[in-house]
């Protein structure tokens, strides 16, 4: 059995649930700042399925951006856990780095996708979304959702970029990789 891989795999299982979780209960009280008037646990309660359909898409969304800062986040813990002259120091520093990637890319894929759509709300003024959310209108909520996750596939690759250009990723060499 190869521990280091075990370790990574759990690591990853742990560090996704615990962050998803984080992730997705922070954009649902930041979403409901940004949807004013409009209080998502009522409208749950309610079953106002615009609601749902929306939060849905906002947590589909969050995670389409995120999930490569936790795979980019492991692979470095991985290559450091790999060191055999990597100190108790060195796993620290990793954690931290890992952490600080982690949330920086929730906080860059909440804020583009909310400027995303706000700009997209300010220019279709003929039609308050929001409104309509609030009174169950399912064909605006599924309409905005797609809007909200073709940001989010939009933006990924170049938040993507972004993020991992602030990684210091070591160099490998040939003799590294085995060939």
């Amino acid at each position: 059995m190869d521990l280091i891989l075990f370790i990574t795999g759990l690591l990853q299982i742990l560090l996704s649930l615990f962050i998803g979780i984080i992730f997705i209960y922070t954009a649902s009280k930041i979403f409901q700042r940004f949807t004013h008037g409009i209080n998502d646990t009522q409208e749950l309660k309610n079953n106002n399925i615009a609601v749902a359909i929306i939060n849905s898409a906002l947590v589909v969304a969050l995670i389409i951006i995120v999930m490569n800062s936790i795979e980019t986040s492991i692979t470095i813990f991985s290559n450091t856990l790999r060191n055999p002259e990597a100190e108790f120091i060195t796993y620290i520093k990793t954690a931290l780095l890992m952490l600080g990637h982690i949330i920086l890319a929730g906080i860059v894929a909440l804020g583009a996708i909310y400027l995303g759509l706000y700009v997209f709300m300010r220019l279709t003024k003929d039609l308050d979304e929001l409104k309509e959310i609030k009174e169950n209108n399912i064909a605006v909520s599924i309409y905005l959702s797609v809007i909200i996750i073709a940001l989010a596939l939009l933006l990924e690759p170049g938040i993507r970029t972004i993020l991992d250009a602030l990684i210091p990723f070591p160099p490998i060499s040939i003799i590294d990789v085995g060939v």
